[in-house]
């Protein structure tokens, strides 16, 4: 689903937030010859595109309103594509490793083209910044991105651009985790969380008990407990309800 506005897409509506981020949209919609989108890497869900990518693209804007990703797919020179998704994986697998994660002050970067209407090839530069994530395999990042015309440009007209675009953008990351300061504990919380009690914290999600646990992780009664009052530390809570729903919270 595409969303009108980028604070919808967030699902931002509390105030001064959303007026926030409305106003940083304007001021990216008056940088020249670039364009902004919000998607999840890896479903590729457009959740909001920006109108002037019809005046970059030379193509409809409702092409990529109503088809999203599979349409701007299919405007990517075909040699291209490999290179971009895995040199976007590659990238977005590192920030994953750092050790403040989605907190750290990264950004995803990767020289591209389009092919405008008469398939003539348009070079971008592609910035982006990773705003949330959804746990699947592999994980599922919500990304904030924008690409640049950089026909004659200068290198130093490029950069300037993605100075000003980067500003705008690391602004509405800060602005929407500042909107939702208990999710992003929780996700500071969940990188503490080791991978075997990601497990535990799953199956007592599915209603499992601690000896069913056990049997299915083939581990002690007492390590499958050891693992659950883990979880009830790092995840602040009363009890095994709580625990779970604030896993889930995270997930």
């Amino acid at each position: 689903m595409c969303f009108s506005s980028i604070s919808e897409a967030l699902g931002v509506l509390n105030e001064p937030a959303k007026s926030k981020i409305d106003q940083l949209q304007v001021d990216l919609e008056q940088i020249p010859d670039s364009f902004f989108a919000l998607f999840w890497l890896y479903t590729h869900d457009f959740l909001y595109i920006s109108p002037s990518i019809e005046r970059v693209t030379g193509h409809t804007f409702r092409n990529f309103e109503k088809h999203g990703m599979v349409f701007f797919t299919g405007i990517i020179p075909p040699p291209l594509i490999e290179n971009i998704y895995q040199s976007m994986y590659a990238q977005a697998e590192a920030i994953k490793n750092h050790p403040d994660h989605l907190f750290a002050d990264e950004f995803l970067q990767i020289q591209a083209a389009v092919f405008d209407p008469e398939k003539q090839e348009i070079p971008v530069n592609y910035n982006a910044v990773l705003l949330d994530e959804k746990v699947f395999d592999p994980i599922s990042y919500l990304v904030l991105c924008s690409w640049i015309d950089t026909r004659e440009k200068s290198a130093q007209e490029v950069h300037q651009l993605e100075m000003d675009l980067r500003s705008k953008l690391r602004a509405i990351k800060q602005v929407y985790f500042q909107s939702k300061p208990e999710r992003f504990e929780f996700l500071k919380v969940k990188n503490k969380i080791s991978d075997r009690e990601k497990e535990v914290a799953q199956l007592l999600a599915q209603g499992h008990s601690t000896k069913s646990i056990s049997e299915e992780l083939h581990i002690s009664f007492n390590t499958v407990e050891s693992h659950r009052k883990n979880l009830l530390h790092k995840l602040e809570a009363k009890n095994t309800a709580e625990l779970v729903y604030k896993f889930r919270s995270i997930g």
